[in-house]
């Protein structure tokens, strides 16, 4: 995992040495191992390694291969595999990375490298034969890949701070995403904006083509994730396949000439990646013990040191536990901000940073972690609404069951299901807004509209694709990277996830178990307290109660945020009692304070 910059001038002027050291070592947490640069006529690629696979000098970047030349941040998990073939086409290879691999496949295939390719990336190739950056980021959008236009540069970065190093960069809020943020929530949606005006991402599974000469580029798509039919696939199968692909998504993720270790939270989804992974220890020495780390609290309703312990247990593990605090969130906030590069969207952000921080502690650097599961295998509440709206249509016999088994399971009757699901499915329209001022608020075509979730794969595919794991994926690089962590996702295997989106509904839901295949594919290798639990909360905190114990902080940071936002909000924001709101200005707040936002 790395930290990778470009600079390009439009006008065929040389690149500032100054400039783009300032940019790429802003970034340095993001590859603390090792610093690269490479300068052609009018451009120049800065890289900041982490080490994660051959840790001497040979993999240092940017890296050279029969003329090419690359900048790499991720893994490329599949390269020994990919390393094989090419060796059989001919190449030959002087490192033990998966980078040099990278190359040599861009080489042999081009732009359809990446087709062959499983795992997370955002990298950039200089091909002087084409006199163009080639540049790419992966299926599900892991790795980031931002861009902008800066006076008379275009420059490509890790992260949006990193544009700050630039003479010309002036940081401006993006006023329709500082909109949605505050009333909904929402940043890092399937728009190419950020809430910084004039920056943007690279969408996911899209090339971006830059042409040195013309000064153009082209984005183009070469993946969305298909629906293949397998609703004729019985059950048994379903089981099968699905954990021979999960237990080989993670034996690829164990990779590494580092210390691995686990985000265990007590749930299905890190209790079965746990599980995997110490299945695969028993056949290998590479590593003797697995450790874990995991966010726990005092307050008995957030803490899951039941289940942790119960794994921890079962395995064998070697168990950490970090106990955030309100009063460590609090001191931590504006850094905290620095590192997300836009507002956060609560307490569960910090929790999850503290994890890598305390990995990091620990030795640990690689994390296997669990984001991908409940978007793919319908384990939030919001998948219970389609899924009943089907059944009622197709198998009505069976409607009054499901409906039972979610309530007595979750607790969740009819009318709580749809209103849980009712913010998620309706598209985002211009409504009243009472607590932003009249000239910030939006044209309706500004806004971002979701699609319809009439399926459970119509839900799937939209949390990939629309609103849902593009956010959790954000603060999941940029927590990891904050303390030189790689995070590893073994969820958003390719494969995995074709299959899961293809099979039939009551696969992943029955009886009102939600996750239901997995619950099942893993049952072996959970302990049967973690395999009868259905009150999971996800990255839950004592956010309200910390913002009620430590009132007058948060108050204060509350009042400061309608100050420095100068004008966007009315007057009535003082009156309200909303608690979600009054942390959405605030976290609005401290980002325009601590990036120096002009609104």
């Amino acid at each position: 995992m790395c930290g990778i910059t470009a600079i390009i001038d439009r006008e065929n002027q040389p690149i500032d040495e100054i400039e783009i050291q300032a940019a790429n070592n802003m970034v340095k947490h993001r590859g603390p191992d090792a610093s690269g640069y490479y300068f052609g006529a009018n451009f120049a690629l800065g890289h900041r390694r982490l080490a994660v696979l051959d840790l001497s000098e040979a993999g240092n970047q940017p890296m050279t291969y029969e003329g090419l030349y690359i900048i790499f941040n991720g893994e490329v998990y599949n390269y020994l595999e990919i390393r094989r073939t090419l060796i059989e086409n001919g190449y030959s290879f002087q490192s033990d990375t998966d980078t040099e691999v990278i190359l040599a496949a861009y080489h042999y295939w081009g732009y359809s490298c990446v087709e062959h390719f499983n795992g997370m990336w955002a990298f950039i190739i200089y091909d002087p034969r084409k006199n163009i950056l080639f540049c790419s980021r992966d299926r599900f959008g892991i790795k980031p890949f931002y861009y902008s236009k800066i006076g008379k540069k275009t420059c490509f970065v890790s992260e949006i701070k990193q544009f700050s190093a630039i003479k010309e960069w002036r940081a401006s809020m993006n006023r329709p995403r500082a909109y949605e943020f505050i009333v909904w929530g929402y940043h890092d949606h399937s728009g190419n904006e950020t809430l910084f005006e004039n920056v943007y991402q690279l969408p996911k599974g899209h090339h971006l083509i830059y042409d040195l000469d013309t000064h153009s580029f082209e984005i183009l798509c070469y993946y969305k994730v298909e629906q293949r039919d397998c609703s004729d696939i019985s059950w048994e199968e379903a089981k099968t396949t699905f954990k021979s692909l999960f237990l080989d998504a993670v034996k690829l993720r164990i990779r590494s000439d580092v210390k691995i270790g686990s985000a265990l939270s007590g749930g299905l989804d890190s209790s079965s990646i746990v599980g995997a992974i110490t299945k695969h220890l028993e056949v290998s020495t590479a590593i003797q013990q697995l450790t874990t780390v995991s966010a726990c609290f005092d307050s008995s309703v957030y803490d899951e040191s039941f289940w942790i312990d119960k794994v921890a247990k079962k395995h064998h593990l070697l168990s950490h536990k970090v106990y955030p605090t309100a009063s460590s969130f609090l001191n931590s906030l504006r850094t905290l901000t620095w590192h997300q590069d836009e507002p956060i969207i609560g307490a569960g952000v910090f929790a999850q940073y503290k994890v890598f921080e305390t990995a990091r502690r620990e030795g640990i650097t690689v994390m296997v972690d669990g984001q991908g599961a409940d978007e793919i295998l319908a384990g939030y509440n919001k998948f219970y609404y389609p899924f009943l709206r089907q059944l009622i249509r197709s198998h009505p016999q069976r409607f009054l069951a499901e409906a039972l088994g979610a309530f007595f399971l979750h607790r969740q009757s009819p009318g709580q299901i749809i209103r849980a699901t009712y913010k998620y499915l309706k598209k985002n329209k211009q409504r009243s807004v009472p607590w932003i001022s009249p000239q910030f608020i939006p044209a309706p075509e500004d806004l971002f509209g979701r699609s319809s979730d009439n399926t459970i794969q119509e839900t799937s595919i939209n949390l990939l694709y629309e609103m849902g794991i593009s956010i959790l994926l954000h603060y999941e690089d940029r927590n990891s990277m904050a303390s030189s962590v790689e995070s590893r996702l073994p969820f958003l295997d390719h494969r995995l996830v074709e299959f899961c989106l293809s099979l039939p509904s009551n696969y992943k839901i029955k009886g009102g178990k939600r996750k239901y295949l997995l619950r099942e594919s893993m049952k072996a290798i959970l302990p049967s307290e973690v395999y009868n639990r259905y009150d999971k909360m996800g990255y839950a905190t004592p956010q309200s109660e910390w913002m009620k114990d430590y009132q007058e902080d948060f108050h204060h940071l509350f009042l400061n945020a309608i100050e420095r936002a100068d004008g966007f909000f009315s007057p009535s924001i003082l009156e309200t009692k909303d608690q979600a709101l009054q942390w959405r200005c605030l976290a609005l707040g401290v980002w325009l304070e601590v990036f120096d936002v002009e609104i």
